[in-house]
Parts: structure tokens; C-alpha cells; sequence
């Protein structure tokens, strides 16, 4: 019995022992971190409001770099795709979190909050020490700073941080040493990049932006349509580009999300509202400027050609245009989430692909949109680009096969050769392009699975002035150029200039006059022989059916006066030799009639054109 008393009693002192134990821990622990002396408490007191400022600082550069203190490394464009993976914003660089990269590939670089976190955890680390204290150490104080550890958590309106690191202040043979520090530091970070990851998804499910631009570009660019008229209607492409830049520059920044932060002057201003899930209370700003980088390209003729002139179509009494311009444009909006005091601002690369918005993808997942040809550059090949003379000319090269183009690489000049070693797709039949500025795009048929040495030669492009000689005097005029592989259109006399490189052409012209020919509205009755319906149309049996054709009245305010077509070889020579081309051109009666102007017409067919290089 007694044994068991003095087993019992032991235990029990080991208890008491281990009780006060932790006790006088957490006692000295709590003094440690609390119990600062009242000389010493301004010196720590400004310790934590450097380390508040500290964190603004990573909060700042968190909410201006699109959810980065250190960017991921940078990625450039390319001739074909200028986006780099940065967008440089007033000289900051800010991530891109949806891009096309140079060689056409859909990248994401979203940021998660934890990887934020973490960011803010180094940079905060790095900066412990950083503090200076030189006005207190003039007065006798001595602080040390050591290393150590610190952990953040971004709320919605806050960014809280445990710094766990020693700071040792002693005065007068006196010393405290604090060893845990916690920073609450005011932000709406955690709200604003929520809002900002909503935002983000909608527009990769809904692609908002996409449609809104194809908007701009139908209601600001000639997409397509029939125009009644006589004339040619003619096309300047980088006039075009222009205008749909300028235009995405002046709409851009009327988009607005659901929320209470702005007021609409009508409902028609509905219409740049988006729904993106949730109801902001903090100010959303889109921007775009004509500076950011863009890739406006246009596929479709420069002129488009009047139809009801032709020979045999004499009966429609009338001219009409048909047109269709497809379009490729691809540019960067920032978006920004901020009040008075702060901003999250990320951009995201917005796709229009042949008139038509991007392939939606996952509202979460990463999914690149490269050509599954691309993928497989597994071929060697020797790609050298020269000019007519063989001398090096440093190129971009792509790769074609099929309808998948791939981006190679550039050829460098090296050892008298501008060479590229680079691995290609197999392909039959596929195709090396080579640019270079100055020249024309060059293509070199290829079956990279037999072959692995591509010699690319580039035709330069001369610039020569050029001037037309008839014996009537010319409003305007349109002059084709067309050969196997280039062609050029000039609108004389706004352009007296033309770029041209040696090759085989099909020259035409067309020389107009300034005219107010009348053409009275017509109503014809038109009847043709169609197939009879049911068993009849088994055996050939055909039946009049007649409609009435209702023609609009129309002005010729462009009338053709006079042109040609010829075929001539242009040689390099000619070209390099002369400053000058002038074309004497064969003019005709001033039209009169719809008759006159189809006359006019078909006697360009005939007509030749005399070139003359000086």
C-alpha cells in the first residue's frame, strides 16, 4: 500500500512539475513577445510599421503585375504574333494571363493566391533587416535583427502576416528580445484578384470581349455587302487596320461588369454591360491603346470589281459590287480592378480568327490551341535564305503543311550563309516560307520526310516612282500588278509610287472620270424555263415561271474612261537601273450611257499598255 502511495506521489510531482512548466513558457513566451519596456516600446513600434510598409510595398507590386512581385521569365513575339508574355504597361512589365506566343500557341500564366502568398512571403523575407534605426541608435539604443521566417494569408480586405524572427533591443545594460510579430495589414488584394479570377473565367467560357469586338469591327470596317454602283470599290487595307485600331481605342473603355459602381445615362448603354457572375462595388476599368501590341491582318482583294459591265450580262441594265474581307485581329485589354488607393490589373490577349471569335475553352484548366502538326518538329532540316544573288538575307521561317502553319525560327548570317538548323514536321509536299523586310514572301516546296536542305531565295521589292500618260485628263485610276507569287495595287494619283520585284505580270488598269451619269429605275418582267415539279421533272419537262425585276434608280459618279491589260516580264535589272515607271495608257469616249460605260469596258480587254522604265 505504501509502495502504491509513493508511486502515486510521484506521478503527481511529475504533473505539477510539467504543468509549471508549460506555464512558465508560455509565460516567458507571451512576456517576450508583449512585454516590451515603455522607452523601448517607440523603437518596436516602429519596427512593425516597417514591416507594414514592407508588405504594402509586395502588396502593391502583387496588385500592378497581374499577381506577381517577380514575373515569370519573359517570353518574346514574333514577326507573325507580336505578344510577347508581358505587356509593358507605362514602362511595367505586367503578366499576360491569357497570350498567343510567337510560335502560335495559346499560353495561360494565371497566379493563384497561394503561389501570391508565397511571393509575398520571400520578398517580405528579404527585407527584415531593412529597417533603419540610426535615429535611435544616436540616442544609445542598440537593436539587432536577425533571420527568420514569415508566413501571409491574403484575405479579402486584409494581408496577414506571422513574422517569426528575433529582434533584440537593449538600453542601459537593459535588453528585450521579441521574437514572433504579427502585421494586419489593410488591402483589398484577396478581393480584388477574386474578382478578378471570376472575370477572367467568364471571359475564357463566354469570350465577351471577342464579341464586342467583332461589333466594332462589323459596325467600323467593311465586312461584307453589295453596293450598286459602276465603279470598283477599293479597299485600303492599312487605312482599314487604322480605323479598327482607332475604333477599339474609342470603345474599349465604355465596357463596364453588373455592379453599383457606375450609373447608365440610357438603356441603350445596356448593351456594354456584361453579367460575369457576380455584382462588382469596387470600380472595373478595360483599357486598349492603339500602343499595345496588335495584329490586324485582312484576306480578300484590294478591288472589288463591278459586276453587270461583262460582256453577256449587257440584259441586267445595272452595275452592282459584291465584296468580302475576312479578318484576323488580335490585341491586349487591361483590365483593372481599384479605388482610391489600390489596383489589381491584369491583361488578356482578346482572338478574332477569320472574322470570328476563338474556340472557348475550360472555365479552369489551361489548354493550349497550337496545330497538332506543330507538335511534332521531329525532322532535321538545313534552311539557308539568300537573295537573287546569292547573298545572305537574314529571314523569319515558318513551315506550312497542309493548313497548319508552324513557326521555325530566324536564319543568322554566319560563314557567308544565312542558316538555320532547325527540326520541321514531316510533311509531303509542305512548304519553308521565308520573310525579310524588304522583300517579298518567299515559298519553297518541300517533302521534308526525303528532303533536308532547303535553299530559299527572296525577290527584293524596288520602290519606283510612276506616272501615267493619256490624252484625257484622269480623275483616277487603278493599276493591278499580278504575278506568280506577289501582286500590288496602286489608287493613282493619291499613290504615284509602286513596289515591285522582278517576275512575270498581268498589268490592268482602269482610268475613271469624275461623271454624273443618270441611270433610271427599271421594272422588268423576266420569265425562264425551270424543271416541272413532281413526276414531270423525272422526264425533262420544264415549265415558264416569270418574276419581276424591281432595278433602283443609280448615279455614275465614277465613270471609266480608259485602261489596258498586258503581260510583261519586269527583270530585276530593269528595276534596279530605273527610278521611274510610266505607263502610256489608250482612253476612250466619255461615257453617255450604261451602254457607253459596258462599251468602255470591253475595250480595256483589248487594249494594250505601253511600260517605259527611266
Amino acid at each position: 500500500m505504501e509502495n502504491k502511495r509513493a508511486q502515486l506521489t510521484i506521478f503527481v510531482i511529475v504533473a505539477i512539475v510539467i504543468v509549471v512548466g508549460v506555464v512558465l513558457f508560455f509565460t516567458l513566451r507571451s512576456s517576450s513577445i508583449q512585454t516590451v519596456p515603455q522607452n523601448m516600446k517607440p523603437i518596436y513600434d516602429y519596427y512593425l510599421s516597417c514591416l507594414d510598409k514592407t508588405t504594402g510595398e509586395g502588396v502593391s507590386l502583387l496588385g500592378e503585375q497581374g499577381g506577381y512581385i517577380k514575373t515569370p521569365d519573359f517570353v518574346a513575339g514574333s514577326q507573325y504574333r507580336p505578344f510577347s508574355s508581358q505587356l509593358s504597361f507605362f514602362g511595367q512589365p505586367v503578366p499576360y494571363w491569357m497570350y498567343i506566343s510567337g510560335n502560335n500557341i495559346l499560353k495561360e500564366q494565371v497566379p493563384t493566391k497561394s503561389s501570391m502568398e508565397s511571393q509575398l512571403n520571400d520578398y517580405v523575407k528579404n527585407r527584415l533587416n531593412y529597417c533603419d534605426f540610426s535615429d535611435f541608435q544616436k540616442q544609445g539604443y542598440e537593436i539587432s535583427v536577425g533571420s527568420g521566417s514569415v508566413k501571409t494569408t491574403i484575405n479579402s480586405l486584409n494581408v496577414d502576416l506571422v513574422i517569426d524572427n528575433p529582434v533584440v533591443i537593449s538600453f542601459e545594460n537593459k535588453s528585450v528580445t521579441i521574437g514572433e510579430h504579427k502585421i494586419s495589414h489593410a488591402s483589398k488584394l484577396g478581393k480584388f484578384y477574386d474578382y478578378a479570377v471570376k472575370l477572367y473565367n467568364y471571359e475564357k467560357k463566354s469570350m465577351f470581349l471577342e464579341k464586342y469586338a467583332i461589333d466594332v469591327m462589323r459596325l467600323y470596317a467593311p465586312v461584307d455587302g453589295v453596293e450598286i454602283s459602276c465603279a470598283p470599290k477599293i479597299f485600303n487595307k492599312p487605312q482599314i487596320s487604322q480605323d479598327i485600331q482607332n475604333a477599339l481605342a474609342d470603345n474599349i473603355g465604355f465596357l463596364k461588369v453588373k455592379g453599383d459602381y457606375y450609373t447608365l445615362n440610357s438603356k441603350q448603354n445596356q448593351y456594354f454591360v456584361s453579367d460575369p457572375g457576380f455584382s462588382s462595388d469596387e470600380d472595373v476599368n478595360f483599357i486598349y491603346s492603339k500602343s499595345f501590341p496588335t495584329k490586324v491582318e485582312i484576306y480578300g482583294d484590294n478591288v472589288a470589281n463591278p459586276v453587270g459591265l461583262q460582256q453577256g450580262l449587257g440584259i441586267l441594265g445595272f452595275c452592282y459590287v459584291p465584296y468580302h474581307l475576312v479578318y484576323d485581329i488580335n490585341f491586349p485589354v487591361l483590365v483593372q480592378f481599384y479605388d482610391n488607393s489600390q489596383i489589381f490589373q491584369f491583361p488578356i490577349t482578346v482572338i478574332i480568327d477569320k472574322s470570328q471569335e476563338r474556340t472557348a475553352i475550360p472555365g479552369e484548366a489551361s489548354v493550349g490551341v497550337s496545330s497538332d502538326v506543330c507538335q511534332y518538329n521531329n525532322q532535321d532540316v538545313l534552311i539557308n535564305t539568300y537573295d537573287s544573288e546569292l547573298r545572305p538575307v537574314e529571314s523569319s521561317i515558318s513551315f506550312k503543311c497542309l493548313n497548319s502553319e508552324c513557326r521555325i525560327g530566324e536564319t543568322k548570317t554566319a560563314g557567308g550563309d544565312a542558316s538555320l538548323n532547325a527540326k520541321v514536321p514531316q510533311c509531303v509536299n509542305g512548304f519553308i516560307i521565308a520573310n525579310s523586310e524588304g522583300y517579298a514572301e518567299a515559298k519553297y516546296q518541300i517533302s521534308t520526310n526525303e528532303e533536308s536542305v532547303a535553299n530559299v531565295v527572296l525577290a527584293k521589292i524596288y520602290n519606283l516612282s510612276l506616272e501615267l500618260k493619256s490624252s484625257q485628263t484622269m480623275d483616277s485610276a487603278i493599276v493591278n500588278f499580278v504575278s506568280d507569287g506577289y501582286q500590288t495595287a496602286v489608287l493613282y494619283p493619291d499613290t504615284k509610287s509602286v513596289a515591285l520585284t522582278e517576275g512575270d505580270y498581268n498589268i490592268s488598269i482602269y482610268v475613271y472620270k469624275n461623271s454624273s451619269l443618270q441611270i433610271p429605275a427599271q421594272n422588268n418582267r423576266q420569265c425562264v424555263q425551270v424543271p416541272k415539279s413532281g413526276i414531270g421533272a423525272l422526264v425533262g419537262a420544264t415549265e415558264e415561271q416569270c418574276f419581276d425585276m424591281n432595278i433602283p434608280a443609280q448615279t455614275i459618279d465614277h465613270a471609266v474612261i480608259g485602261g489596258g491589260k498586258s503581260q510583261y516580264y519586269i527583270a530585276e535589272s530593269q528595276l534596279k537601273e530605273s527610278k521611274k515607271l510610266n505607263i502610256n495608257v489608250l482612253t476612250f469616249k466619255t461615257p453617255s450611257s450604261l451602254a457607253d460605260v459596258q462599251d468602255n469596258y470591253n475595250s480595256i480587254d483589248g487594249s494594250n499598255l505601253d511600260l517605259e522604265f527611266t
